[in-house]
């Protein structure tokens, strides 16, 4: 069952057979790949219940918390369930993850084997003690068109970032994490900072972009080949800019906050799609 609304108390989606948990990664955040291609990200303190142990939080910033969450690894996951601001992972042996929102923090990041990601914001509203707080999910604003449709990929640069060059002049970079799915529909986060991370990306060189748009924080370019870079806000800095040239100059950046700041020339807006 999926049903998905712009509305976030109805927001709804539950996945069956979901693998096994086969990698975690730990930083400032923990990243759960499974061996169907899904992965989590958590950001935020959440809570694991086992029934013989009952329940424990684990915060991905307490290093000395995360057992619970490595004893996890190998386990089988027996479904996924996203309602409203609320991610819950179902393991085959009964233990389940809970996570929620943050008062100040993006608390969860969810991506499925081909699905589009969803993500849980921070609470809005005020932050005093006892005040109502709205609970969202992020819904992408009016998609902003990309003018590389027919461009071939002619250079990637590795650095400190990573820069992606098209034929036409454009160019994206990403400075943290991103998000690769190939054409096999293998979905993979690369790093910049991590070299071997970004091997699959160099498959892209030559590769003929069908189409890209930029979503609320969200940046995605299609290639013809079926692949999907895609890019989002991060709260530990910028986290991709992107670049037009010419009569048209568009410049793109997505900042810590969630806010994206468009510059463009006048005559720009008149001759995007």
């Amino acid at each position: 069952m999926t049903r998905d609304t712009t509305e976030p108390s109805e927001f709804a989606t539950t996945v069956e057979g979901a693998g096994t948990l086969d990698f975690i990664g730990v930083d400032f955040r923990l990243d759960l790949r499974f061996t169907d291609g899904a992965s989590v990200q958590l950001e935020s303190a959440f809570t694991i219940t086992d029934r013989s142990r009952g329940s424990v939080v684990v915060d991905p910033e307490r290093k000395d918390s995360l057992l619970p969450i490595l004893q996890l690894f190998g386990r089988e996951l027996d479904r996924r369930s996203v309602e409203g601001d609320t991610l819950t992972l179902f393991f085959a042996d009964g233990v389940t993850l809970v996570a929620g929102p943050d008062a100040g923090f993006e608390s969860w990041h969810f991506s499925g084997p081909k699905g589009r990601p969803v993500r849980v914001d921070p609470l809005e509203g005020s932050t005093s003690p006892g005040a109502e707080e709205a609970l969202r999910v992020r819904v992408p604003g009016r998609p902003f068109a990309l003018d590389i449709a027919g461009d071939t990929v002619d250079l990637m640069s590795i650095g400190p970032d990573v820069t992606i060059r098209f034929s036409s002049g454009a160019s994206l970079r990403f400075e943290t994490d991103f998000a690769l799915t190939g054409a096999d529909g293998e979905h993979a986060f690369l790093d910049p900072g991590d070299e071997p991370s970004l091997l699959g990306l160099l498959a892209l060189h030559t590769e003929v972009v069908s189409d890209g748009a930029v979503t609320g924080g969200r940046i995605a370019i299609r290639f013809a080949s079926g692949a999907l870079l895609e890019g989002w806000p991060n709260r530990r800095g910028p986290s991709w800019h992107y670049s037009e040239p010419g009569r048209a100059r568009v410049d793109i950046d997505a900042l810590p906050d969630g806010e994206v700041r468009h510059r463009h020339s006048p005559s720009s807006a008149e001759i995007r799609r």
